[in-house]
This record gives C-alpha cells, sequence and structure tokens, in this order.
C-alpha cells in the first residue's frame, strides 16, 4: 500500500504542471490545484496522441513526461512550492491509494479492449484502421494514451492503472471543496444542491474503481462540465468559456456516445465575441 500511495503522489505531481498550459490561476487552493490535475490529464493525454503519430510510446519516451514536469515545477516554484499543493498531493493521493487497493482487480473490458491497446501504443507509433483488424479495437478512448504515457522508467506497468482513478480523485477533491465552501458560507444554491447530490450519486454508483472502465471517467467529465458552466455563470470569461470548450472535446473522446455534450456550451454562447474566442489559445489548442 506504501508503494500505491508513493505512485499516487508522483503522479499527481508530474501531471498538475501540464495544465498550465490551459489553466494557469495564481490561486493556489484545493479547487484551483485540483482542476490542474484535471487540465494536465487532458493536455498530457493530447501530447501523448501528437507523438504517437511519429514514435510508439515506449518507455524511453514516456520517461519524459516526467522530467518535463520537474523542469515546469522548477519554473514555477511559487505555483507549486508551497503547503496548498503538498497538501492536494496528499489529499489526493490518500483517495487514489483508496480507490485502488479497494479494488481487487483492475479488470473492467481491461483484458479483451484497453490492456491490448495500451500495449499497441507502447510498441508501436498510430496504425491507421486498427479497429478493422479486430473490433476491440473500435471500444477504446483517449484515456488509454494518458495510460500509456505513464508506462515510464519510474512506474513502469504500473503507471497504466492510474488514469481512471486519477480523473476521479481530482473531481471528488473539487466537488468537496466547493460543497464544504458553500456550507461554510451557509450559500445553498443550486451550484450547491447539484455538487452535494451528485456527490452521494458518486458515493452509491461509482464506488468500485475496478468496474470503471472507460464509461465512469467519461460521466465524472460530465459532471465537472456541468459543475463549472454553473460555476462560471456568476464569473463569466472567455478563458473559462474556452477551457470548457476543450474540457468537451476530451470527454467526446473519452466516450463518443457523449459528442453531443458539447452543445451544453451554446448555453452562455451570447455572452462572447465569436473573434476573441477564435484567437484564444485555448479555442486553438481545440482545433
Amino acid at each position: 500500500m506504501s508503494l500505491i500511495f508513493l505512485y499516487s503522489c508522483l503522479i499527481i505531481i508530474f501531471t498538475a504542471p501540464y495544465s498550465l498550459v490551459l489553466y494557469n490561476q495564481k490561486k493556489t487552493n484545493t479547487y484551483s490545484y485540483s482542476k490542474n490535475i484535471i487540465f494536465g490529464i487532458i493536455v498530457i493525454s493530447f501530447i501523448a496522441i501528437l507523438i504517437n503519430f511519429l514514435f510508439p510510446l515506449n518507455i524511453y519516451i514516456c520517461s519524459l513526461i516526467p522530467l518535463i514536469s520537474i523542469l515546469i515545477i522548477f519554473k514555477y516554484k511559487k505555483k507549486f512550492f508551497n503547503l496548498n499543493f503538498l497538501k492536494i498531493i496528499l489529499i489526493q493521493g490518500i483517495l487514489l491509494t483508496l480507490l485502488l487497493t479497494e479494488s481487487n482487480v483492475y479488470r473492467p473490458d481491461a483484458g479483451l479492449y484497453h490492456l491490448p491497446y495500451i500495449g499497441i501504443l507502447n510498441s508501436e507509433k498510430i496504425i491507421f484502421g486498427l479497429a478493422n483488424l479486430h473490433s476491440r479495437y473500435a471500444h477504446t478512448s483517449i484515456i488509454q494514451y494518458f495510460s500509456a504515457i505513464n508506462n515510464n522508467f519510474i512506474f513502469q506497468n504500473n503507471g497504466i492503472i492510474f488514469a481512471q482513478a486519477l480523473i476521479a480523485s481530482s473531481i471528488i477533491t473539487n466537488f468537496l471543496t466547493q460543497i464544504n465552501f458553500y456550507i461554510k458560507k451557509k450559500k445553498f444554491n443550486f451550484h450547491f444542491f447539484f455538487l452535494f447530490f451528485i456527490f452521494i450519486f458518486i458515493i452509491y454508483k461509482m464506488n468500485r474503481y475496478s468496474e470503471y472502465g472507460n464509461d465512469a471517467p467519461a460521466h465524472f467529465l460530465v459532471f465537472f462540465l456541468i459543475s463549472e458552466i454553473l460555476r462560471i455563470n456568476h464569473n463569466f470569461n472567455i478563458k473559462n468559456y474556452a477551457n470548457n470548450l476543450v474540457l468537451s472535446l476530451f470527454i467526446d473522446q473519452s466516450k463518443l456516445t457523449l459528442i453531443f455534450i458539447v452543445l451544453i456550451n451554446l448555453i452562455n454562447l451570447n455572452k462572447i465575441k465569436l473573434i476573441n474566442l477564435i484567437i484564444n489559445r485555448r479555442f486553438i489548442f481545440t482545433a
């Protein structure tokens, strides 16, 4: 268990810095850091896809990800060398450890779909038409890229099991932080009740990591996207809107049946100037 906790803390440290491409808030609180990890997952996943066009995601290339992450951390010392970042590492490290240790085996379609695909990503560059060889390769998602790129010299094969758990723990932490804030402020608005009932749903229906597969992480992300839309309604800006578009794209690539989730962003479309959105680097990232 101690080794799982160590790996859990390390993967948080290696993931969060990449979020600065999309989400670079000066705030250093639990809410902000949980978002850093979520957007770090998104950025690393797209990096993995781009790399795989040219190279297999072998252990040598994948080991560059934590190395670059350490360089980013030292460049942004004020962001990452503080007690609040240590706090989020410990909180999510514990959540990750609990999710993994309470799961007796990582088995949701893994042997048939996910693990063979991850093995191909680690050994071959992108193969077009792979689903024509076997239908199992059509039941995969961008989450497998994040799993594959964590197969490095530090985690080795153990790195592939953290992807879904990291998404879940980050969103659970994010929701609990906001619920706690609303309770302290005695502010019981619609957003509070949404978070509260979704959290109850997660505890009841999404408490077994061994059953996650690709469905549960995608649904976690949908809950997070709705929460962010409800939140930015009170503090709307173009950066948050563009980030929600990126998040929607990631959800679509996690679970294709959720493709229409991108339409939820039309709610706030009338609040922005289209030209400002197009030139925003986050929208360019989406394109």
